[in-house]
């Protein structure tokens, strides 16, 4: 291919970008920003607890059984991990033991209680003063779509020797995309051995993920499931944010979140969200406070420099942007990174 023909080609791809539209959302810059610090717990374990039991979780009808054992897993690793780094002093008793305990006590998890045995005592583990428990509900829709993009046979047919439009006419069609909405609803306990008293508690709290396929404008095919994240992948980090919810209420937490920044339409924020793919985040700040001082009500720019300060640890700075943001548009991104870091900037470790 020549470079006279490439140049042409391309011309007549911008024509027909305005046919099917070839739009980026806001300037087409897009980067994802991993934001992660450490929570101090918000209350102290009771004096003598030191050893306790995770319960296999109860799950929902249309739960797999893995996913009861993996939450085990994971509530175990916080537990070790706030043991390894930051002197939490918590052990988990062995698996194999609890299992076996409660499968012969049945300890009604329908009600999650720890109450086992005709007399209404609570079941025991030997050295345990305290049980984990857990509820577990994955829930998964998946929904087909429409959308269009330019045929092959018809961009070659219109352009031939006419590159630029001059006869002919661009067809397009439909491509069928998938959209995905996963829930992980998850509810926690942490429960004296004895009197079953709840020392700690995460209410039934819901963890939304959402994929969806895109074909490209040019030429696209049908896109099919496959094309997204492995569902388990979702699911696992769905259950964990939950499990560390919950934990992180009696041990120390690191905590991890990861963050989709678009761009406007102005050139200081495209380029803001440039560098933050490059990881200058500084510099990137500089940029989206740039664009904030040309319009005010670029909420784009507003939530990026949101971002950017949290990713830089100024808390307090980034709230303000994520207000500002709020404030111009209702999205619901911008409110749940406010709502976070709302509950989560008393509670971060100094120097995390």
């Amino acid at each position: 291919m020549d470079g006279k023909y490439l140049t042409l080609m391309l011309t007549g791809a911008f024509v027909v970008c305005g046919i099917v539209g070839c739009g980026g959302g806001g300037g087409g810059q897009m980067a994802i920003v991993p934001i992660s610090y450490t929570l101090q717990p918000t209350k102290s374990l009771p004096p003598g607890l030191e050893t306790v039991a995770i319960l296999p979780a109860e799950r929902g009808p249309a739960t797999d059984e893995k996913w009861s054992d993996m939450t085990v897993s994971i509530v175990q690793h916080l537990i070790q991990q706030a043991n390894e780094k930051y002197g939490a002093k918590l052990e988990v008793a062995d698996r194999t033991e609890t299992t076996k305990v409660f499968a012969e006590a049945d300890m009604k998890a329908a009600g999650m209680t720890s109450e086992g045995g005709n007399l209404g005592k609570p079941a025991q583990v030997l050295g345990v003063q305290a049980f984990i428990l857990s509820k577990i509900n994955v829930k998964v829709e998946k929904h087909e779509g429409k959308q269009r993009t330019v045929d092959g046979g018809s961009l070659a047919a219109w352009g031939g020797h006419y590159w630029g439009g001059g006869s002919g006419s661009v067809s397009t069609s439909e491509v069928e995309t998938v959209t995905r909405n996963m829930t992980v609803q998850t509810e926690f306990k942490l429960t004296d051995a004895k009197t079953g008293k709840n020392w700690a508690t995460l209410s039934p709290k819901p963890y939304r993920a959402t994929e969806k396929t895109k074909a490209s404008p040019f030429f696209g095919s049908s896109k099919t499931e496959a094309e997204l994240t492995p569902r388990d992948q979702i699911i696992g980090t769905l259950v964990e944010r939950g499990a560390r919810d919950f934990c992180s209420q009696f041990i120390p937490c690191d905590v991890e979140y990861e963050v989709e920044v678009a761009s406007s339409g102005n050139e200081d924020c495209k380029q803001g969200v440039k560098l933050l793919r490059g990881d200058m985040y500084e510099e990137a700040l500089a940029q989206f406070k740039a664009s904030v001082a040309a319009n005010a009500e670029d909420h784009r720019a507003l939530f990026a420099a949101g971002v950017t300060c949290e990713k830089l640890g100024k808390y307090d700075e980034a709230m303000k942007y994520y207000k500002r943001a709020v404030m111009q548009k209702a999205e619901p991104q911008y409110a749940e990174a406010k709502n976070r870091l709302a509950a989560n900037m008393e509670r971060i470790r100094k120097g995390a």
